[in-house]
């Protein structure tokens, strides 16, 4: 470790489901309550928990993936965010979990030795005792010396409780930084393998989780782990937008990294956004379309409803308007969604075949997609989580082709038609230029 203060923390678990979402946002509540400006990350793909941290932080959070952005793109990406703030990053399922069974590669603990950040354990400790600082010895001596700066004890049965593991622990020399007990506030449903999306809930006020992190949590010694870094000039330049970017954004589409966004912005992109659930057409002299991923699934009848919407975007996309899709964005331009139950929903009708809602996961992970027609030298890293299935791709997939490193697999995947580029694999824009290329590159208007 180097002697550079950090100026960040890392929030980790030894599992998935242990709170972290919940007391990152209570301590971006806290941090705002206080005056201190903090800026929140998400280590991983994950587009979901990001929401979460921006509904309390006031600014979008970022996500820190190594395998999609890189090593230093990771630390490009903290060091410009964290100007003037403190950065407050929730990692992803346990600490030491990533793409290696054998190692922490693609892990926390990986991105935590890049940023030379401390890290903070949330565990879940509602049925637990001394086991529990046995537990935690071996995430300790994993970690190697002074990685692991403290624990905050989540779901404990009480004050009593709460003293009897702080005695367990106290022979690790290890803080014990907050015990939460069990609050309404904080009982946040999931779905699939995290938390339900926040456009689909009401959250709790940022005044309510700053109260609760006051009452159970250190906070002065939380932030005293971190020091702001230093304001510095603002040297990314930004064109004056050349084009329009229609963003389909509404509670079923709504997976978007910002730093994808950024990058169609500092591209010379104005990005407008409509609601493919609530307007009638798409807005008004496009030069592109982008559709990022959600839960069209959960909202497929207003969808299939809104005929008119569907209608213009399967005009706009057979005349040649450049299409960028992701996941969701691929089951909106397919003919039809088939629910779990075997209803069909029409969709927009670009991508032959229909898209079947499953019960398991069909491809999750990490992948390289490579041998796209323009570019078949390109290998893009990239990220695929669906329960669903698109029916036809074994027959007409044509995009490129996809291979998972973990376990050696592959196929075709995806779809390209009519400037058309529709996959379930997302990617980091500044690391995979050219499969966005179409869209910065238009000039389409008012198809």
């Amino acid at each position: 470790m180097n002697d550079m203060p950090p100026n960040g923390i890392i929030l980790s678990g030894m599992h998935s489901s242990g709170g972290k979402t919940a007391v990152t946002c209570m301590l971006l509540s806290a941090f705002a309550k206080r005056g201190v400006a903090a800026q929140p990350f998400k280590v991983g793909p994950d587009f979901i928990d990001p929401s979460y941290h921006a509904e309390y932080a006031g600014v979008p959070s970022r996500n820190l993936d190594p395998w999609l952005m890189g090593t230093e793109g990771v630390v490009k990406e903290a060091a410009t965010f964290t100007a003037g703030k403190i950065g407050l990053a929730e990692g992803v399922m346990g600490l030491f979990d990533g793409s290696d069974a054998r190692s922490d590669k693609g892990s926390t603990m990986e991105l935590a030795r890049s940023l030379n950040w401390p890290i903070v354990l949330v565990v879940p400790s509602a049925k637990s005792g001394r086991s529990l600082a046995v537990a935690l010895r071996g995430f300790l001596e994993e970690a190697g010396p002074g990685r692991v700066a403290g624990v905050i004890l989540n779901e404990v049965g009480g004050s009593s409780h709460a003293e009897y593991l702080r005695q367990a622990i106290e022979p690790l020399n290890l803080p014990v930084l907050g015990a939460i007990p069990r609050c309404d506030e904080l009982e946040w449903p999931e779905r699939h393998l995290g938390l339900q999306a926040s456009q689909e809930r009401s959250l709790p006020s940022a005044e309510a989780l700053a109260q609760i992190a006051e009452k159970y949590l250190d906070i002065a010694r939380i932030l005293s782990l971190a020091v702001p870094a230093p304001l510095v000039e603002n040297t990314i330049s930004v064109l004056v937008p050349k084009l329009r970017i229609g963003v389909a954004r509404d509670t079923a589409f709504h997976f978007y990294y910002e730093a994808n966004l950024d990058y169609l912005r500092h591209n010379g992109a104005e990005l407008v956004e409509f609601s493919p659930i609530n307007d009638p057409v798409i807005p008004s002299g496009l030069d592109a379309l982008l559709f990022g991923g959600g839960f069209p699934e959960v909202f497929a009848d207003a969808l299939s409803q809104n005929q008119s919407m569907r209608s213009e975007i399967r005009s706009a996309i057979q005349a040649g308007m450049p299409c960028y899709a992701e996941c969701g964005g691929l089951m909106m331009l397919s003919e039809e969604l088939i629910s779990l139950d075997g209803k069909l929903y029409p969709m927009a009708g670009v991508i032959p075949g229909g898209v079947k809602m499953t019960r398991k996961l069909n491809h999750f992970g990490y992948c390289v997609a490579s041998g796209r027609a323009d570019n078949p030298e390109a290998k893009y890293h990239g990220h695929e989580f669906h329960y669903s299935r698109w029916q036809l791709e074994s027959e007409q997939a044509n995009l490129w082709h996809v291979r998972r490193p973990r376990h050696g697999s592959s196929r075709n995947e995806g779809y390209s038609v009519h400037n058309l580029h529709a996959s379930y694999v997302h990617l980091h824009f500044s690391t995979s230029s050219s499969a966005v290329g179409h869209l910065l590159n238009s000039t389409k208007k008012d198809l």
